[in-house]
């Protein structure tokens, strides 16, 4: 599956590689923010929450984890969120957006560490926000309001210190409007967090067609973005801060 669709965008010339790119930028302007999001809902963001309790760590973590010194998928699991929270510039106090909070890793963890910020977590899935309100409630943690509303629709009467996203803008399509939209729930002074898996060249969307199984069976709408494709949209929001 993957090999062929590398092998269709293959492109050894460079300046044809950054043509593609930026044919690829003025394709996603032209599309909402996002599409076929209740598909994707239904692919696996209603999926039970038993299915994931069984397959997924204990902070429930429905992103990458990071493996640099750990050994098992609880302390993977722990290091990857220890470095979202440095790499966002987290401090206790702040006012913190999680959009993408998936079942609430970042935001129970956030919300645990830092008891003075109040987290807002948004998601597509109210089996979600129930588990989160949940787990929340069992721990004691007050400084945590979930919101299930889609990102394509989502409007907020207020302004954050720090928002994070973790592998959601991967469902995005109009990253031009997306980060306009979220510049303005941005305080003056705050930053945006944005993790999002990427290939380390191309660009291309999650489709349904025969050899895109993702596409067809649990990423429908979605998008993988080159490495660069984000500093293209400039206009509202600024890349300072790099990671690979």
């Amino acid at each position: 599956m993957l090999g062929k669709k590398l092998q269709e965008l293959r492109e050894d010339d460079p300046c044809k590689q950054l043509e593609n790119t930026r044919a690829f930028k003025e394709e996603l302007e032209k599309l909402p923010i996002a599409i076929e999001t209740d598909t994707a809902n239904n692919q696996h963001y209603e999926v039970p929450t038993e299915f994931f309790l069984n397959v997924l760590g204990p902070s429930m973590k429905y992103s990458c984890c990071l493996f640099e010194n750990a050994t098992t998928l609880a302390e993977a699991e722990e290091a990857m969120l220890d470095t979202t929270m440095q790499r966002a510039e987290l401090v206790n106090g702040q006012s913190i957006l999680d959009l993408g909070c998936g079942w609430g890793s970042f935001t129970l963890y956030a919300a645990a560490h830092l008891p003075d910020s109040q987290i807002t977590a948004v998601s597509n899935s109210a089996t979600q926000r129930q588990f989160i309100e949940g787990r929340a409630k069992e721990r004691g943690l007050k400084n945590i309001e979930v919101i299930t509303a889609d990102i394509k629709d989502l409007e907020m009467q207020r302004t954050f210190d720090r928002i994070v996203s973790v592998e959601m803008f991967e469902h995005a399509k109009n990253y031009r409007r997306l980060f306009a939209k979220v510049a303005n729930w941005l305080k003056p002074d705050a930053k945006l967090f944005v993790h999002v898996f990427t290939h380390k060249t191309y660009q291309y969307h999650f489709a349904e067609e025969e050899h895109d199984w993702l596409g067809r069976y649990f990423f429908a709408g979605g998008t993988m973005p080159s490495d660069l494709l984000f500093s293209l949209f400039n206009d509202d929001i600024i890349v300072r801060k790099h990671w690979r």
